[in-house]
């Protein structure tokens, strides 16, 4: 019976990373096509085009972040060349990459761009996203006190057509906010 428990308990302990809830407070990270976070729409039809999506992350509930591990994924047509970034970055971005802050940051910023050559035309309503790294679960943010947590990601639409949009995220308000803009 002590085995069971002690079977069962180890499971869990393992599981644990699995089921961890996103922790809103380290904000979000995704790709944008410009450097305000604001057009999660890019177009690649090829041809050697040479793109520099940027990563953004943002902070909508107060908060702060010291680093994140993640990776890339690109649609079929794109090829990852690189990822630039003035932070300190360990690690290969279509794979497993971490990038340490140096501090903790606590309004939205541009974490780097990632460079991409766009070989030929990407098919419609295909994605760039931000994913878990290689033997990960979820995509992982260090809030400011270096604990780790599972942070929410999101991905730009690459050829959107009008039958595919993106949603960029917005900061959180309230019914008198609202109002204000009528008055």
């Amino acid at each position: 019976m002590k085995r069971i428990a002690l079977l069962t308990v180890c499971l869990i302990a393992l599981a644990a990373p699995a089921f961890a809830q996103i922790n809103p407070l380290v904000g979000d990270i995704s790709m944008y096509a410009d450097d305000q976070g604001s057009n999660c729409n890019i177009a690649a039809n090829g041809g050697g085009a040479f793109l520099q999506p940027f990563m953004i992350q943002k902070f909508n509930f107060g908060g702060g972040c010291t680093g994140i591990r993640f990776k890339i994924t690109v649609p079929t047509g794109m090829s990852i060349v690189g990822f630039s970034t003035p932070y300190v970055p360990v690690g290969a971005v279509a794979g497993d990459l971490s990038i340490a802050y140096g501090l903790c940051q606590q309004s939205t910023f541009v974490v780097g761009n990632l460079q991409v050559l766009s070989l030929s035309a990407s098919p419609a309503c295909s994605y760039l996203s931000v994913v878990a790294a290689d033997n990960f679960v979820n995509p992982i943010a260090t809030d400011c006190l270096f604990g780790e947590y599972p942070i929410k990601t999101g991905q730009a639409i690459v050829n959107a057509n009008g039958t595919c949009n993106c949603s960029v995220a917005t900061e959180p308000t309230s019914w008198g906010k609202v109002k204000s803009l009528y008055r």
